[in-house]
Protein backbone atom coordinates (compact mmCIF):
# COMPACT_ATOMS: atom_id res chain seq x y z
CA UNK A 1 0.00 0.00 0.00
CA UNK A 2 1.57 3.35 -1.01
CA UNK A 3 2.01 5.84 1.83
CA UNK A 4 2.90 9.49 2.23
CA UNK A 5 3.77 11.48 5.32
CA UNK A 6 3.41 15.23 5.84
CA UNK A 7 3.09 17.61 8.78
CA UNK A 8 0.16 19.96 8.82
CA UNK A 9 -2.03 22.06 11.13
CA UNK A 10 -5.60 20.77 11.20
CA UNK A 11 -7.60 23.98 10.85
CA UNK A 12 -11.25 23.63 11.95
CA UNK A 13 -11.01 19.88 11.43
CA UNK A 14 -9.72 20.18 7.86
CA UNK A 15 -6.41 18.68 6.77
CA UNK A 16 -5.13 19.83 3.38
CA UNK A 17 -3.27 17.32 1.25
CA UNK A 18 -0.30 19.16 -0.34
CA UNK A 19 -0.60 19.87 -4.07
CA UNK A 20 2.44 17.65 -4.63
CA UNK A 21 0.13 14.72 -3.95
CA UNK A 22 -2.70 15.71 -6.34
CA UNK A 23 -2.89 12.11 -7.51
CA UNK A 24 -4.31 11.30 -4.02
CA UNK A 25 -7.20 13.76 -4.46
CA UNK A 26 -10.69 12.27 -4.86
CA UNK A 27 -9.50 8.83 -3.77
CA UNK A 28 -10.55 6.63 -0.88
CA UNK A 29 -7.79 6.91 1.73
CA UNK A 30 -7.08 5.74 5.28
CA UNK A 31 -6.08 8.52 7.67
CA UNK A 32 -3.99 7.92 10.80
CA UNK A 33 -3.53 10.96 13.03
CA UNK A 34 -0.48 11.46 15.27
CA UNK A 35 -0.56 14.59 17.40
CA UNK A 36 2.81 16.25 17.88
CA UNK A 37 3.39 16.77 21.58
CA UNK A 38 5.38 19.76 22.74
CA UNK A 39 8.89 18.79 23.76
CA UNK A 40 9.38 22.05 25.64
CA UNK A 41 7.95 21.33 29.09
CA UNK A 42 10.15 23.81 30.95
CA UNK A 43 8.52 27.06 31.92
CA UNK A 44 10.98 29.90 31.44
CA UNK A 45 10.64 33.53 32.29
CA UNK A 46 10.72 35.93 29.33
CA UNK A 47 14.14 37.19 28.28
CA UNK A 48 14.78 40.87 28.92
CA UNK A 49 14.54 43.11 25.87
CA UNK A 50 17.61 44.98 24.66
CA UNK A 51 20.45 42.77 25.92
CA UNK A 52 22.21 42.87 22.53
CA UNK A 53 21.68 46.58 21.86
CA UNK A 54 24.68 48.10 20.03
CA UNK A 55 26.45 44.69 19.89
CA UNK A 56 25.73 43.94 16.22
CA UNK A 57 24.52 45.56 13.03
CA UNK A 58 22.03 44.19 10.54
CA UNK A 59 23.53 43.91 7.07
CA UNK A 60 21.65 45.71 4.27
CA UNK A 61 21.40 42.30 2.51
CA UNK A 62 19.04 41.21 5.30
CA UNK A 63 16.33 43.28 3.63
CA UNK A 64 16.84 41.76 0.15
CA UNK A 65 13.98 39.63 -1.16
CA UNK A 66 14.02 35.90 -0.50
CA UNK A 67 14.12 33.36 -3.36
CA UNK A 68 10.64 32.30 -4.51
CA UNK A 69 11.16 28.62 -3.58
CA UNK A 70 11.98 29.63 -0.02
CA UNK A 71 8.96 31.94 0.16
CA UNK A 72 6.76 29.10 -1.10
CA UNK A 73 8.01 26.86 1.71
CA UNK A 74 7.11 29.48 4.33
CA UNK A 75 3.70 30.24 2.87
CA UNK A 76 2.63 26.59 2.63
CA UNK A 77 0.33 25.23 5.35
CA UNK A 78 2.03 21.85 5.31
CA UNK A 79 5.52 20.43 5.22
CA UNK A 80 5.80 17.05 3.60
CA UNK A 81 8.16 14.36 2.43
CA UNK A 82 7.79 11.07 0.60
CA UNK A 83 8.12 7.89 2.70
Amino acid sequence: MPTIDFNCYASSGIIKIPETYQDWYDKSITVILLRQESTNTLKRSPRPIGLAKDKFQVSPRFFDGLPSDLLDAFESDCQFHQL
